[in-house]
């Protein structure tokens, strides 16, 4: 097992500045993403410095978001998609990526190596939509950055690391975080988990991370989230080494990522369609990046398909069950003649057959053509290979729906009782019978299909279920989104200030609330006409979410009024978080493509207090302060349990 890096050399390479690191505007941005009272609009700033960055974000936010919604164009739209965490996260991997695109380590292929993690980045990022075991965006820079470790050692000590890379090559059964070990005292796992750590990405991120190359020694339970992450993790650099293989090696990996994908619950089209989005973005983010891709495979045609369909179109001339010509078989009889016959009846019956000479051979068989029927010598009662193999099978996910018949080499009640107690389903006894192997091998092919046939229909239903899902999640979306303005209506407001009290209540932090009214709206709308009215709300709502704080959020709860709830905040904090949002208002005319309008704005404060009963207590103070703040002329602060009136 890998060793864990040793913290005090890793502390003496980070200062003396020779792991890879975030540089220019990225730094500004992670900075910024670590302030608690940062504005949307303050890192929106920042963010336009970079343009090439403002580009990559709003692709990835666009990736987010739900087919019927209307795209992410600009940077806050982008910002209040992706989340602060994940934007702080991607402005590090896009940096990294943008400065070590090449380096001294003449072995190690740079290219090779961002075009990797880019198709890890993407299928991490298409895998949590539909697994959600993680968060999207911040699934994206976990899969940018989960081979930063291999980067680091090129850049630490390029002339050994580029010799062990050569070493591997010229052998490749040699284990790469053995001889990192060997020669650097460390490797790039456990150096890649501290760099993560040490940029501030959660451990239970990290960890998984951690353990992806070598998941049998993580020890999380299944069904876990952590195991679940890792499981995306393999499945992800398995899609990224597929779209880089060899043409002739594309067929024998596909179906080990089939295996991966069930494993998850995806089932074989939707993992496929899950594939050619990956990429098609692929294409897209390469250009984007200036990043070097290469073809797309054709993934519905790899694992078979083209096989499964010859066998398909010969079912009417071969006269096999329904569903049988999909069907591949594993032949491991040792007998010649035994094997012949074997094979003709299956290959009479439409199925594809395979041959192999061992329990070994057959087994590594077996998990690449995925058999549903397995054909076994079974010679002694215990410790035969025919055993061997078949407890091997069973051992296996894959092998657990797999119809095994023993071959016995007689009619013998120990050796049946020990077939059947390894896991085999039927048996045949040698010399085998051409009409009565044909009736039984009919039988298990007939029940096969059936099974086929229920997989399917639960595939089907699996895939109706996560459609249902996704248009419940877009209804309630639209219930809780105000058309007009995008930002959450009156019930989304309700909805979260309930569960923010909650949450003040049962820690003991403060709570402050905002209502907001506009200024004069009425006039708006009675002197140009509710078009503009409309304008003015748009824009107004906009400026707002600007000004806001990133843990504030602001709803319309009606007409020109707005709720912000500011979490974690006191009175204080609130005042001077209202005051920044009076100033942007004032300062900024709205522009309505005709009359350029000028538009104000009462604000009423209220904090949390013990006394207070409920939601509905602290709402009814802050209003009472923009109705006092109204009344006072407008344009203007008030919270009422400071006892004064803040201009």
């Amino acid at each position: 097992m890998a060793q864990p890096i040793d913290m005090k050399r890793f502390a003496q390479l980070k200062a003396a500045g020779d792991l890879p690191s975030p540089r220019g505007v990225a730094i500004a941005i992670i900075r910024l993403t670590q302030s608690a009272d940062v504005s949307m609009a303050e890192l929106g700033r920042v963010i336009k410095g970079d343009p090439a960055f403002v580009g990559r974000l709003v692709k990835a936010a666009n990736g987010l978001v739900a087919e019927n919604r209307r795209a992410v164009v600009s940077v806050q739209e982008a910002l209040m998609v992706m989340g602060l965490p994940a934007v702080r996260t991607m402005a590090l991997g896009f940096s990294l990526l943008s400065h070590y695109r090449k380096g001294g380590c003449a072995g190690f292929d740079y290219p090779r190596f961002w075009s990797s993690s880019l198709l890890m980045a993407l299928a991490m990022q298409a895998l949590m939509q539909r697994v959600r075991v993680a968060a999207p965006d911040e699934a994206f820079s976990l899969g940018l950055l989960a081979r930063v470790g291999e980067l680091a050692l090129a850049t630490l000590y390029p002339d050994a690391f580029s010799r062990l890379l050569a070493e591997i090559k010229r052998a490749p059964g040699l284990q790469q975080v053995a001889l990192e070990d060997q020669a650097f005292a460390m490797n790039h796992r456990e150096l890649g988990a501290a760099m993560l750590l040490d940029w501030g990405l959660p451990e239970a991120l990290v960890q998984p991370v951690r353990f992806h190359e070598s998941p049998e020694l993580a020890g999380y339970a299944e069904g876990s989230r952590e195991s679940g992450l890792v499981q995306c993790l393999v499945l992800s650099r398995a899609i990224a080494q597929l779209c880089l293989a060899p043409v002739a090696e594309q067929e024998r990996l596909m179906p080990v990522m089939l295996r991966l994908s069930s494993r998850l619950g995806l089932g074989r089209g939707e993992f496929i369609n899950l594939c050619d989005r990956v990429g098609r973005d692929w294409g897209e983010w390469g250009k984007l990046l200036q990043i070097r891709t290469e073809t797309v495979p054709r993934f519905g045609e790899l694992g078979g398909d083209a096989a499964l369909a010859d066998a398909a179109g010969a079912d009417e001339t071969a006269g096999g069950e329904p569903g049988a010509a999909v069907m591949p078989a594993l032949v491991v009889v040792r007998d010649a003649a035994a094997r012949a016959v074997l094979s003709a009846e299956l290959k009479a019956a439409g199925l594809k057959v395979f041959e192999a000479a061992s329990a070994q051979a057959a087994l590594e068989l077996a998990i690449d053509v995925q058999p549903q029927m397995v054909l076994v010598d079974w010679v002694s009662p215990s410790g035969s290979e025919g055993e061997k193999l078949v407890r091997g099978l069973r051992d296996l996910r894959l092998g657990r729906c797999m119809h095994i018949l023993a071959i016995l080499p007689r009619e013998d009640d120990a050796l049946l009782l020990a077939a059947a107690a390894a896991g085999a389903d039927d048996f045949a006894v040698l010399p085998l019978r051409g009409a009565a192997l044909g009736v039984r091998l009919r039988s298990c092919l007939r029940m096969l299909a059936l099974q086929h046939e229920l997989e399917h229909e639960r595939e089907e239903l699996r895939n109706f279920a996560a459609e249902l899902a996704i248009s419940n999640r877009r209804l309630q979306e639209a219930a809780l989104t105000d058309p007009l303005t995008g930002l959450p209506n009156r019930r989304h407001a309700l909805e979260s200030m309930q569960m923010e009290w909650a949450a003040a209540a049962r820690h003991g932090r403060p709570l402050a609330a905002m209502i907001i009214d506009l200024d004069a709206f009425k006039a708006i709308n009675d002197t140009y006409g509710h078009d503009v009215g409309d304008i003015a709300l748009r824009q107004s709502a906009e400026l707002l979410r600007e000004a806001l704080r990133a843990q504030d959020v602001i709803c319309r709860t009606g007409g020109d009024e707005f709720l912000v709830i500011c979490p974690d905040t006191d009175l204080r904090a609130a005042m001077t978080v209202a005051e920044r949002l009076r100033v942007a208002a004032e300062s900024r005319l709205i522009d309505t493509g005709g009359p350029q309008l000028e538009m104000t704005v009462s604000i009423g404060i209220a904090e949390r207090e013990a006394e207070m009963a409920n939601v509905d207590a602290l709402i009814k103070v802050a209003d009472q302060g923009a109705y006092v703040a109204k009344q006072q002329g407008r344009n203007r602060v008030v919270a009422l349990q400071a006892g004064r009136a803040a201009t």
